[in-house]
C-alpha cells in the first residue's frame, strides 16, 4: 500500500501565493490568462515588461529553455502538473532591477495562470538555481518569487506586482503595488551582443 506523501513546501507556498492573489479584488480591465499569454507572446523569443521607466525589467519567454526546463523531473509542464493546475503557459524569465544603486538579476521559471474564479491572468515568477536538477533538490532551497497582473486603466496599461519575496516565509497575500509598465518585444534585460 502506498504511503501518501506530504505536500512539498514549494508547491504549498506557490499554491498559497496563487490563491491569495486570486482572492484580491479584480477590476474590469484585468487581462485574462489567455490575453496575458497573447500579450507576452508578441515576439518570437519573448517580451520584456519594463516597469518604472526602465529601472526594473522582466523578460519572459515561453519558447526559450533553461537547464531546469530541460530536466526530466522539472520539465516543460512542471508548474502545471506539480504546482498550479490552472497554468495556461510556462516559460523562463530574467528579471533585473536596481537595488542599493546596483543592478540585481534574478532568473528562473514562470507561468501564466488563469484565476479559477475571475479568469484574470497572473504571471508567477519563481527563482531557480543551477543545482535544481530534481524535484528533491528544488524543494530543499528557499527561493524568491514575485507575481504580476496586467490591467487596462483609463491612463493606459498598468501592472500590479509584488516585490521579490522569499517563498518559504510567505505569510498571507503578497502585497501588490500598481506601477506604470510597457511591453517591448525581445530581451532588453540581457540583450544578445553582436559577435
Amino acid at each position: 500500500m502506498h504511503k501518501p506523501r506530504a505536500p512539498r513546501p514549494t508547491a504549498v507556498a506557490v499554491m498559497a501565493v496563487a490563491f491569495a492573489v486570486g482572492t484580491l479584488p479584480a477590476s474590469a480591465g484585468v487581462l485574462s490568462g489567455r490575453q496575458f499569454q497573447n500579450l507576452l507572446a508578441g515576439g518570437p523569443e519573448g517580451t520584456t515588461i519594463v516597469f518604472q521607466g526602465g529601472t526594473d525589467k522582466i523578460f519572459y519567454s515561453p519558447s526559450l529553455k533553461n537547464k531546469l526546463r530541460l530536466s526530466r523531473d522539472l520539465g516543460l509542464e512542471f508548474l502545471k502538473q506539480k504546482i498550479l493546475p490552472n497554468t495556461v503557459t510556462e516559460g523562463v524569465f530574467i528579471g533585473a532591477g536596481i537595488e542599493g544603486g546596483k543592478w540585481r538579476t534574478i532568473s528562473g521559471i514562470a507561468g501564466i495562470a488563469a484565476d479559477t474564479e475571475s479568469g484574470h491572468g497572473v504571471l508567477t515568477l519563481l527563482q531557480t538555481f543551477p543545482e535544481d536538477t530534481s524535484i528533491k533538490a528544488f524543494e530543499k532551497r528557499d527561493r524568491l518569487y514575485s507575481v504580476v497582473i496586467v490591467e487596462e486603466a483609463p491612463t493606459g496599461v498598468v501592472c500590479r506586482r509584488s516585490q521579490w519575496e522569499k517563498l518559504f516565509s510567505l505569510k498571507g497575500a503578497p502585497k501588490l503595488v500598481t506601477v506604470p509598465c510597457e511591453f517591448v518585444v525581445g530581451n532588453t534585460v540581457t540583450p544578445a551582443t553582436p559577435q
